[in-house]
């Protein structure tokens, strides 16, 4: 059924589709917060240090029976002083990350995973309703400065906050700094 409806929305397109941004507003999305840090071996935040500290935040955010759809840094923090929006080059011992998590049932995101494969199509990612909703309306400068975007209807009522860092979903907004973590949910 759902393989005929591609079908025939392909064909009124024009178009052949190969992978489709999947947005998920069932499975008890949730949103959760943590901070990880880490000692800089070499004194200077590079490149290799930031996938660290993420790959350090990601190892305590993920809850047994959860996928995570974004996994999006809020700042960084370096020795005594946080709030940093890009640490590359900067000096110090310690190095930290606060890291927004949103997260949804894993059984759930397997299952409308395994539904959309199953109409030969390819998940390129999975996005939480309320974020692709806010990014959607918001402006560069509005999503920037943070802003409250209210999504109603579909038997769904949610809000969602979007902070300034929030916005770099690469996938989702390619003219922006290149921060994404992962295309897709992490199980």
């Amino acid at each position: 059924m759902a393989r005929q409806a591609i079908d025939i929305a392909e064909n009124m397109a024009g178009v052949q589709l190969e992978s489709v941004v999947v947005s998920m507003s069932g499975g008890r999305v949730g949103s959760e917060r943590f901070v990880a840090n880490i000692e800089l071996s070499g004194g200077v935040v590079t490149d290799g240090e930031i996938a660290r500290v993420l790959a350090a935040a990601g190892r305590h955010s993920v809850r047994d029976g959860r996928a995570v759809l974004h996994s999006l840094p809020i700042g960084y923090a370096l020795d005594a002083a946080a709030g940093i929006r890009e640490p590359r080059g900067m000096l110090g011992h310690r190095f930290g990350v606060d890291m927004h998590m949103v997260t949804a049932d894993v059984a759930t995101v397997r299952n409308l995973m395994l539904t959309v494969e199953r109409s030969h199509l390819a998940v390129e990612a999975m996005v939480a309703s309320p974020y692709v909703a806010g990014l959607a309306v918001l402006a560069d400068d509005e999503a920037d400065l943070g802003a409250a975007c209210i999504d109603l209807g579909a038997g769904t009522t949610t809000l969602a906050v979007f902070l300034a860092a929030v916005s770099s979903c690469r996938w989702l907004r390619p003219r922006r700094s290149p921060r994404h973590h992962g295309p897709g949910p992490r199980t």
